[in-house]
């Protein structure tokens, strides 16, 4: 029916167009939308007497009575047609929670107002979608895909046509079964396989939804929670406690605390995404564990909303240790990841940079020392002193003077001038007790 011409030589001005129109600072948004590039690059668009590409797209809503605007329309146009026998509607959104039910039937319902026939629904996000929000995609023909990080872009596609694992589905509600000849077939078949193979993950270097955040990454989603928790935290270098944490958690995120006996889990806490809980052992509840693994848990409910690895998996995984030569943990497996980012989340929000920096020099000045890097060495008085300021920092900021210790180390606060001991065999020899 329909010829395949030379590729859209306009593509690349379209293109451009478009991503001058994204809000600067956008970084995902820039980095989905950079599938439309590729589409050039693959000659998908030979088709061009019969594609029309609008970046930014505005469709009048009848039901409306207004326009509703969608990030980007690709529309199949016959000539002499006066409107488009196939369209894909795309929206990117750097969504940062798990995108609920309601986000999807929205897209879905806009799509309906103004598509005409045989629409095509895809929708982009960073955040992982509820379990929800795909039901409905897959009850209504529609595909949602997921990116990960910023700087390690790949976008995952979960739902694809039952039938034809080379097909994006139509939404079913828009489709006429009358108006697909086997010309507009070969047209679909082309683009689908086009988008898909663009779309779709490789499974080279399979990351299992795991962002590689750096720890300034950590620190700043930390430092967001914490103003958003009260301002006077990191201005006033007040501490966490357990009840502050806990009512913010169920506040903002509706996440409820359930405490449960040692006897049925062997971890300290744990976290369902989806149901919206975490669970602490009362084996460490008022003990200064309780709010590490709190905010332990809290770190993976907002780091690890798309981690697609089953529980076995990631079970059979060995955990990192900290390397005391390098000064870090060694991260080489999908585990030790989240396990590291969970642990460095807890850490940065209940032990901020600046506010321990603040309290460990009013320590300091409080024992006669000027403010500054706490030097230890072989000294009685030095050992004294360091244990009490740590003790001190323990009791304020509601965590275990092993974290203190290692905080003030990885801050370079806490200068080792020991000629004869390190600082791990200064922490083991410490009294038990005085440093859990």
């Amino acid at each position: 029916m329909y010829s395949l011409l030379c590729y859209c030589a306009t593509l690349k001005k379209i293109y451009n167009s478009f991503m001058n129109n994204v809000k600067k600072g956008n970084q995902f948004e820039e980095k989905s939308l950079e599938i439309i590039e590729n589409l050039k690059e693959r000659g998908l668009f030979g088709i061009k007497d019969f594609i029309e590409i609008t970046p930014k797209a505005k469709r009048y809503s009848e039901l409306r009575k207004a326009e509703i605007e969608f990030d980007l329309i690709i529309e199949f146009k016959p000539p002499n047609a006066d409107r488009p026998m196939m369209t894909y509607f795309i929206e990117c959104k750097n969504y940062g929670k798990r995108v609920p039910v309601e986000q999807v039937q929205k897209f879905h319902s806009d799509i309906l107002q103004v598509s005409g026939v045989n629409a095509k629904g895809i929708i982009i996000s960073r955040g992982a979608f509820q379990k929800s929000a795909y039901n409905f995609a897959e009850s209504t023909g529609m595909m949602i895909i997921e990116g990960e990080s910023v700087n390690n872009f790949n976008i995952i596609h979960y739902k694809r046509s039952s039938e034809n694992e080379t097909k994006i589905p139509f939404i079913e509600k828009s489709l006429v079964h009358s108006l697909i000849d086997e010309g507009l077939k070969s047209i679909e078949n082309v683009i689908d396989r086009e988008l898909l193979n663009i779309l779709t993950k490789s499974e080279n270097n399979l990351t299992y939804g795991i962002d590689k955040l750096s720890k300034e990454d950590i620190n700043e989603i930390t430092r967001e929670e914490l103003n958003k928790i009260s301002q006077g935290i990191l201005r006033k270098a007040y501490g966490l406690n357990i009840k502050e944490l806990s009512e913010y958690l169920n506040n903002e995120y509706g996440i409820k605390i359930q405490h449960f006996d040692p006897k049925e889990h062997k971890y300290l806490g744990t976290c369902n995404i989806d149901a919206k809980t975490i669970g602490i052992s009362k084996k460490i509840v008022n003990t200064p564990r309780e709010m590490f693994v709190l905010g332990h848990e809290f770190g993976h409910f907002l780091l690890h909303q798309k981690v697609v690895i089953n529980q076995n998996l990631l079970d059979s995984f060995n955990d990192s240790k900290f390397d005391f030569s390098k000064g870090k943990h060694d991260l080489e497996n999908p585990r030790q990841w989240i396990e590291w980012q969970a642990n460095y989340f807890s850490t940065s929000l209940l032990l901020p940079q600046s506010s321990l920096t603040a309290k460990l020099w009013q320590s300091m000045i409080r024992r006669g020392l000027a403010k500054g890097d706490y030097i230890l060495n072989d000294s009685i008085d030095s050992h004294k002193k360091f244990q009490s300021i740590v003790s001190y920092l323990s009791l304020h900021f509601n965590v275990s003077k092993t974290s203190v210790i290692y905080r003030l180390k990885e801050y370079k606060l806490l200068r080792e001038e020991s000629r004869t001991k390190s600082i791990k065999q200064i922490i083991e020899e410490f009294n038990f007790e005085q440093f859990t």
